[in-house]
């Protein structure tokens, strides 16, 4: 009995490494505000949904998942732990019905604490970080305006560098028009993420499908008008519907039969009132049906042995900045490079516009073959936004699409405040660390109404920002707008030009300033030189059109000029089979050290088993000489 409860012990002890032992290269902290507003803000707890939606999605034991709460206190509401089968289920229960009653929201406390918590065991080197934070409302801690403006710059300021810092990926996610949203815009532009503006609740699923499209992207299946063909290289699909409450998803498999939502030996089924997962292994080979579905909010992940794998883009692009795009296929870990092999494949990408919960197509086009891989450029983005670019890759047998997310944002922002008497301060900051500002230069241009210009090189500030001071005179009336003449940390040269201000002085009085490119009479009906610091980000003006400039084009022997040598950009093929080169080469270790605790805990089950033998003969042969 002894020897089989060591045994026991010594198994869990072993189960228990080799679970903390596992490979999981996404961290997902989810930080929701608790205030009170939430209440009604999200009355059918669509942010418990996207939660487990986030986890469901999630392949077993590649990402862990923590949930924090905060208000007038941050606080754990489920600690972050591998995501598998087990935690899905607590995470179900503890998501559930959370208390959302706080009165203040302190979102500089709880962004310190998780800086300061350390991250679980089982994370792969070099692992994602991905944090999300839902709010509803603004810095608010105290009654005294003066204090909740202290909390917000510490939070601009140094809290976001401590993000940058760690290659954090804050994402942001606004339930309502009442957020501060030049904070939220500016943390996730900084860490290179995704802030989003939903335009209902239930909105935040397809939000959270987004940011785990960003976190951990994977090839898709062709969904068409619902129906969807699996070739025979695929291990496992995952379908992901989204729907409204009571409206059921009807899967059906190639033999006709409809399948049940039960979760079975091969099938996983996870299921809320606004979506539902399917996750099936070696699925059978032929056409599958999915019905009473919304194929813009459908979905069908997959794991094959024919995989298509795109270069990693960027997730924040400026204006008018080239992106680079390249598409390679592999087959059983090898890459497909001579022509009969891709001879019959073609690559078509979209560029789509995502906003308001709505998507709209900008442009098509074909992919150019160059060697071993297809390849476009796109240069450049004209409307600030996030687009999904979307490659479909259709080959003989197999077809795949992969979806890439980009936010595409001007590279400073530009404000305009008025000091006192006749002084005007312009500034400009960086929106992101990717812009070289010691390379970059920024230039003002006053117009006045008798068509005189003034141009004025504006100083770069020590505190990391350009700023002039500008003495207005008496009766004048101006636009005026700023040029960057730039480069990127990867060499790129950048052009970007902000949109006008207007600014007026009637006599001796007061100046008046207003964001656009407006008449004396706007100005002086929409002043907004009494707004303050946190409201006065300059605001562009979107054109009703979306321009994109060169797109899909692409030319081998094209290249854009620089001010310094740009970087050399990896080619998808050696970036992946660098990448499983990597996880090979942790696989062999993590399976060394299993082999050696295993052969430990075998030669102590033999020590214990010998001496509990030794000592039973020594017993025996005391009772006999008695």
């Amino acid at each position: 009995m002894k020897q089989l409860k060591i045994s026991a012990v010594l198994c869990f002890v072993f189960l228990s490494l080799w679970s903390s032992l596992g490979q999981a290269d996404t961290q997902f902290r989810i930080i929701v505000d608790a205030s009170g507003s939430m209440q009604s803000n999200d009355p059918d707890h669509i942010t418990s949904e996207a939660l487990r939606l986030l986890a469901d999605l999630s392949p077993e034991n590649k990402a862990t998942l923590g949930v924090w709460l905060f208000g007038e206190q941050p606080r754990v509401l489920f600690p972050e732990t591998l995501v598998n089968s087990t935690s899905k289920a607590k995470l179900a229960s503890y998501v559930t019905n959370y208390p959302t009653q706080d009165v203040k929201t302190d979102l500089e406390s709880i962004l310190a604490m998780l800086l300061k918590t350390p991250d679980v065991a089982g994370l792969s080197p070099g692992y994602r970080r991905d944090w999300i934070l839902v709010t509803d409302g603004m810095v608010d801690i105290s009654r005294d305006e003066s204090v909740n403006d202290a909390s917000r710059q510490r939070i601009w300021q140094d809290l976001t560098q401590q993000l940058e810092a760690k290659g954090i990926h804050l994402h942001t996610i606004s339930l309502t028009d009442y957020t501060d949203k030049a904070l939220l815009d500016h943390l996730s532009y900084r860490t290179n993420a995704t802030h989003t503006d939903v335009a209902v609740p239930e909105d935040l699923l397809d939000t959270f499908d987004q940011i785990f499209s960003q976190a951990a992207p994977a090839e898709e299946l062709l969904l068409t008008q619902g129906s969807f063909d699996v070739d025979a290289s695929v291990k496992e699909m995952t379908i992901e519907v989204l729907h409204e409450t009571g409206r059921l998803p009807k899967l059906v498999q190639p033999n006709g039969a409809t399948m049940p939502l039960l979760s079975r030996p091969g099938v996983y089924v996870s299921d809320a009132p606004h979506y539902t997962v399917f996750t099936v292994t070696n699925p059978s080979v032929g056409h599958w049906q999915l019905d009473n579905v919304n194929p813009e909010r459908s979905h069908v992940r997959v794991v094959s042995d024919w995989v298509a794998k795109a270069t990693k883009i960027p997730a924040l692009v400026f204006t008018q900045e080239a992106i680079d795009s390249s598409v390679a296929l592999f087959q059983y870990g090898q890459a497909l490079t001579t022509p009969d092999q891709l001879s019959n494949i073609k690559v078509k990408q979209t560029l789509t516009r995502v906003a308001g919960g709505r998507k709209m197509s900008v442009l098509s086009w074909e992919m150019t073959p160059v060697g071993a891989e297809f390849k476009s450029r796109i240069d450049g983005i004209v409307q600030p936004g996030l687009y999904e670019l979307t490659s479909v890759i259709q080959g003989e047998s197999a077809a795949r699409e992969i979806r890439q997310y980009i936010t595409v944002q001007p590279a400073v922002s530009f404000q305009a405040k008025n000091d006192g008497a006749n002084l005007v301060t312009f500034s400009a900051s960086a929106s992101n660390a990717k812009l070289d500002t010691s390379q970059s230069s920024m230039t003002l241009l006053l117009t006045y109404a008798d068509g005189t210009q003034q141009r004025e090189q504006m100083p770069f500030i020590s505190e990391g920002y350009w700023e002039k001071i500008v003495p207005i005179g008496a009766d004048s009336f101006a636009k005026v707008k700023a040029t960057l003449v730039g480069v990127t940390d990867a060499g790129r040269p950048l052009q970007y030009t902000t949109p006008t201000w207007t600014i007026e002085r009637q006599g001796d009085g007061d100046v008046m300033i207003q964001k656009g490119d407006l008449t004396a009479t706007q100005v002086q009906q929409e002043d907004d030189s009494s707004l303050s610091s946190s409201q006065q980000v300059a605001a562009l003006a979107v054109p009703p059109s979306i321009d994109v400039v060169g797109g899909g084009s692409f030319d081998e022997n094209a290249a854009p000029a620089a001010t310094i040598t740009p970087k050399a950009s990896q080619s998808v093929v050696a970036q992946v089979s660098q990448e499983m080169k990597s996880v090979t080469q942790a696989s062999w270790f993590i399976y060394a050290l299993i082999a050696a605790v295993a052969f430990v805990l075998i030669v102590l089950v033999f020590v214990f088993s010998r001496s509990s033998k030794s000592k039973g003969r020594y017993q025996s042969e005391e009772s006999d000489d008695v």
